[in-house]
């Protein structure tokens, strides 16, 4: 069992900004940096649920996990998340959620279930139970980009969300107006309609090329994959510089143009003016 080296620079990330200390977390949950450089480095599960342990005893607020959302899209799940952004309808990208996110975490399986005119999406711990931190991050996660993904208001698309203790997700949940339930894991319900409608960054010739590169041996997008990529968005949108350059991971605008420029010789905006 294990999560993806990224996944933890993210709970780090976010735990600097929290005001704790990088070195101490790392020393008591036994993970090396050296394990963090590499990107493709796969961290033990039992180290990474210490790591959420180290941040709640060092006096982080419950919210946590609810706080983390925004990294965890933007930086551990960039090229995945461009890949579910990318499909032809939230079916399709559900079915790449599902088979691609244990590149990322293994001992947290996702399940889609029909029935009826419903459908659940499960995130059922494979061994032991998952610290409630990393719980919210994905519950709340999940539940913004498919709406976003939609352009629906989340109480449009989910009839429930049901969470366990000690989640803390369920106060936003219930001020977007879904019903919030108690259980032994994560499992949000939407409605079987929503499945087969088209997502708004529907892109055929995106899609499919994130899609074999999810598909080939390597187990994550290196950074000049995500150059690539920038360069599809670039040509196949209108999105500003600065959102593609958050939705890759980079906090600074500017490190995504000197990346940019370092790797095709001109800036962004250049090459959208000329992609030829």
């Amino acid at each position: 069992m294990f999560a993806s080296s990224a996944f933890t620079r993210t709970i780090l990330g976010h735990a600097e900004q929290a005001g704790l200390c990088p070195q101490t977390l790392l020393a008591r949950a036994d993970i090396s940096r050296a394990a963090l450089a590499d990107q493709d480095e796969q961290i033990p599960a039992h180290r990474v649920e210490q790591l959420w342990r180290e941040c709640e005893q060092a006096g982080v607020a419950a919210t946590f996990g609810c706080e983390l959302v925004n990294a965890m899209s933007t930086t551990c799940l960039q090229g995945l998340n461009i890949l579910l952004d990318s499909a032809a309808t939230l079916r399709a990208s559900l079915d790449c959620f599902v088979m691609f996110v244990p590149r990322v975490n293994n001992y947290v399986a996702v399940e889609l279930q029909e029935a009826g005119d419903f459908v659940q999406l499960r995130l059922r711990p494979v061994q032991g139970r998952v610290h409630h931190f990393g719980l919210d991050a994905a519950t709340l996660a999940l539940v913004r980009n498919i709406a976003r993904r939609l352009g629906k208001a989340p109480d449009a698309v989910f009839v429930g969300v049901g969470i366990c203790p000690p989640q803390a997700a369920g106060h936003w949940l219930r001020q977007a107006g879904i019903r919030v339930e108690e259980g032994e894991y994560p499992c949000l319900t939407l409605h079987r309609s929503c499945l087969d409608e088209t997502l708004l960054g529907a892109n055929p010739f995106l899609h499919q090329s994130m899609l074999r590169h999810w598909l080939s041996e390597s187990s994550a997008p290196s950074r000049n994959d995500s150059l690539e990529m920038a360069r599809h968005w670039l040509t196949a949108g209108d999105q500003p510089i600065e959102r593609i350059a958050e939705r890759l991971g980079y906090r600074q605008p500017s490190n995504f143009i000197r990346a940019f420029r370092k790797q095709f010789g001109i800036t962004p905006k250049q090459f959208r003016l000329n992609p030829l």
